[in-house]
């Protein structure tokens, strides 16, 4: 948790500047393993959803003061507004530009009329960087884990890439090596920006002020507030497979 302080205050400045006081409700879509609810907490009322049951109960470990349930970022409806909600990286998760723009139509469906979402393009064309490489090591309690990241889209014409992750494990029973490949969206920022609009929302693009972003990486965070009439147009008829 320690590790997400400044990365909450980037997305706190925002929720402030759109009228978003300390105390208010904040949903967090695709919550993961609560380690940024432990930032947020400290300001929001926080409630969170995640589609693995396993990482909602390491949340509540967390974080046994934040209400958490399962529930995917594309269909969930918790029955209830919240003044602003998050969607982080999760939404690297949705391949098409269908299953982004149901995704922020949860965070629609979720929000008062002139609630504020803030959410991460985690990947779009303008940042991909082919085979693009990341390594980190951290060593606590006697285990030393380096990770390695590798980025590779197989085919520029589509909207995913391929983040493999290596993960070099030294303990006390030896060296072993771990792999796991996700399958992440990778979309043009216009497109995403559109599909806020389509899901009742008013974008505005900023450069994400993070200290460990390289310079000369222009990544962009967006905040929406919900236009007064709704999450938008009808969902019936879209085409969740489109590019």
């Amino acid at each position: 948790p320690d590790a997400y302080v400044e990365e909450v205050e980037t997305f706190r400045r925002r929720f402030a500047r759109h009228g978003v006081p300390d105390g208010a409700s904040v949903l967090h879509m695709g919550s993961g393993g609560g380690s940024i609810d432990y930032q947020l907490k400290r300001y929001y009322r926080v409630t969170g959803f995640d589609i693995s049951p396993q990482m909602v109960e390491y949340a509540r470990i967390v974080n046994p003061d934040v209400e958490y349930t399962v529930g995917d970022i594309r269909t969930a409806d918790l029955g209830t507004t919240f003044d602003a909600v998050l969607l982080h990286d999760a939404s690297a998760y949705m391949t098409s530009i269908g299953d982004l723009l149901l995704a922020y139509r949860t965070a629609a469906r979720h929000l008062k009329p002139g609630g504020v979402l803030v959410t991460l393009p985690e990947e779009v064309r303008q940042c991909f960087v082919q085979h693009a490489t990341e390594a980190e090591t951290v060593v606590r309690d006697g285990v030393a884990v380096t990770t390695v990241i590798v980025d590779y889209d197989p085919d520029p014409a589509d909207t995913w890439f391929e983040a493999t992750f290596v993960f070099l494990i030294r303990d006390a029973e030896g060296t072993r090596i771990v792999t796991d490949v996700h399958r992440n969206g990778l979309f043009e920022l216009d497109d995403m920006l559109a599909a806020l609009r389509e899901a009742g929302f008013d974008p505005e693009v900023s450069r994400w002020e993070l200290s460990e972003l390289p310079p000369d990486v222009d990544r962009p965070l967006v905040t929406a507030v919900k236009r007064a009439g709704g999450e938008g147009p009808d969902t019936a008829g879209v085409d969740r497979g489109r590019s």
